[in-house]
């Protein structure tokens, strides 16, 4: 065929090719720094409305190794913000593909730094097994780069993942000998993120301390922790947000619900501040589990059904069969044992699936006390005995202890009085050796069960000032109610158990009331 002398040559077609590559790249590259000036400089509550954007121009650039350095830089502009706006799946993929790229450019911290992010997400998602291993190789990495901050990101990020396994002394040995190698290094900078590597370690720590019965520990960490957070200058609200969300759960175990309440709500206050108000929620519905302590049954209510509906949009199945197993324990106290049965159920399945031994204990021996409450005594004693074993492998004395009570009331139900009595005394000795009120109360309850009625009366006399000491209202009712039966004259008796009926109508719990009578007094959960 002639070639014209319009016709390009394929000399001059090559050339133009790349002319015109060179010029796109170009583009893309300003595209990419333009975007990471504007993610650093934007407030997180305008830049949300970006993300769509962002994420076509992450997605676009991917394939493009020369932009390789430009690409991870807008992804550390970015991250934790899509995080917070709730875009985890999404997220997740960017940083599956930062993994890699940080590694072809010979950058282990920056990896470790990804893996361990990555490993977050795939815990929050349920995904255990897969967080752990990402994990395990963030720590790998972070050794070899010899960096602190990544070193501690990787510790945390592994020690959660331990936690959720119940490997408690795995999570603490990896906490002990991360704070060794750290202290060899040099501190991150600025004085900010030095602040916040040193509380990456102590968040897993105060959590491990609770597990190791040393709360008046946890509890010191958790007050220098929160306010070395708050003294140091620069320092994300979300990081205070995140100690005072730890220290809640440490007040919480000790019965101080108002400061657990203050703290609570002082965390979703920060993590709205922060642009994440998911988190916000999640918050929330810890405080609703305060509430449900404090027998303020339906703010308990209302709040766990939100964190619920959230934890379910994301996928967050990590906190969705948490949020499941506490409105569990909401309808055992407003006696819906059908909503119990339902509630618990869908959390045995859920922590199954996740292969989360501690939420399953849990459920199993939640479900047990519906099943019991609904007459179901021998699908009951398979979740007891089960969940009674899984806590004792996992060391862990207060699902024992609450258990125990499930089995004693198991016992007594079908005529076993004698044993269930003698477990009864164990339990109680067991719980008035840890410093956890709450247990104390319901062990010295149930063991007033089994008593001739001048002990029973001490023991209802004594379980009853720890209740109001520590603002347990249902239980203050249920030992009003059980003092009714053995008081010394009938006037006293009624004088009881009016209290008791009045204190059921303030929390809302009439329902426990039906067919009962002064004579017939209901009989009010045994639970925590």
């Amino acid at each position: 065929m002639e070639t014209t002398a319009s016709s390009p040559t394929p000399i001059e077609w090559a050339s133009e090719r790349r002319r015109w590559s060179e010029f796109y790249a170009g583009r893309l590259a300003a595209q990419l720094e333009q975007a990471a000036v504007l993610a650093s400089r934007t407030p997180p509550e305008e830049l949300a409305a970006h993300f769509d954007s962002f994420l076509a121009l992450l997605n676009a650039t991917t394939g493009r190794t020369d932009l390789s350095p430009l690409w991870l830089n807008l992804v550390d502009r970015l991250h934790p913000l899509p995080v917070r706006w709730g875009q985890w799946a999404i997220w997740l993929a960017i940083l599956n593909q930062a993994g890699p790229k940080a590694a072809a450019l010979g950058q282990p911290g920056r990896q470790a730094e990804y893996l361990a992010y990555t490993a977050d997400l795939l815990l929050n998602s349920g995904q255990s097994a897969a967080a752990l291993a990402n994990a395990q190789t963030a720590l790998r990495l972070a050794r070899q780069a010899g960096a602190a901050w990544p070193l501690c990101v990787a510790a945390n990020a592994a020690s959660a993942t331990l936690r959720s396994l119940a490997r408690y002394d795995e999570a603490q040995a990896l906490l002990d000998e991360t704070r060794a190698v750290a202290a060899r290094l040099a501190p991150p900078q600025p004085a900010a993120r030095a602040a916040m590597a040193q509380a990456l370690l102590d968040l897993e720590q105060m959590d491990l301390l609770r597990y190791f019965k040393r709360l008046d520990d946890a509890l010191a960490l958790g007050e220098r922790l929160v306010a070395n957070l708050s003294a140091v200058a620069g320092v994300d609200p979300h990081d205070v947000a995140n100690a005072c969300l730890r220290r809640a759960t440490i007040t919480w175990v000790r019965g101080h619900y108002q400061a657990a309440a203050g703290d609570l709500r002082r965390a979703a206050a920060l993590f709205r501040q922060a642009g994440d108000p998911l988190q916000a929620t999640f918050a929330e519905g810890n405080l609703g589990l305060v509430y449900y302590s404090m027998s303020r049954y339906q703010q308990a209510e209302t709040l766990k059904l939100a964190a619920m509906r959230a934890a379910e949009e994301v996928n967050a199945r990590h906190v969705l069969v948490s949020e499941l197993g506490d409105l569990g324990v909401v309808y055992i106290a407003l006696g819906r044992m059908d909503l119990a049965l339902d509630y618990t159920n869908r959390m045995v399945k859920l922590a199954a699936e996740l292969n989360n031994a501690a939420e399953l204990s849990r459920g199993r021996g939640n479900r047990a006390y519906a099943l019991l409450g609904l007459g179901c005594y021998r699908e009951a004693l398979e979740d007891i005995e089960f969940s009674l074993d899984l806590y004792r492998q996992q060391g862990r004395l207060e699902g024992t202890i609450v258990t125990t009570i499930d089995l004693i009331l198991y016992l007594r139900g079908i005529g076993q009085s004698e044993r269930a009595a003698e477990l009864a005394q164990e339990n109680y000795e067991a719980a008035w050796q840890e410093d956890f009120p709450h247990l104390r109360v319901v062990t010295t309850r149930c063991l007033a069960l089994f008593r001739p009625p001048a002990e029973q009366r001490a023991l209802l006399e004594q379980a009853l000032d720890l209740a109001r000491r520590h603002e347990r209202p249902m239980d203050e009712a249920a030992c009003l109610f059980s003092l009714s039966a053995v008081a010394a004259n009938p006037r006293e008796g009624d004088a009881y158990y009016e209290q008791a009926v009045a204190l059921l109508e303030e929390m809302g719990c009439q329902g426990w009331l039906a067919g009962k009578s002064r004579a017939d007094p209901p009989f009010l959960p045994l639970t925590i």
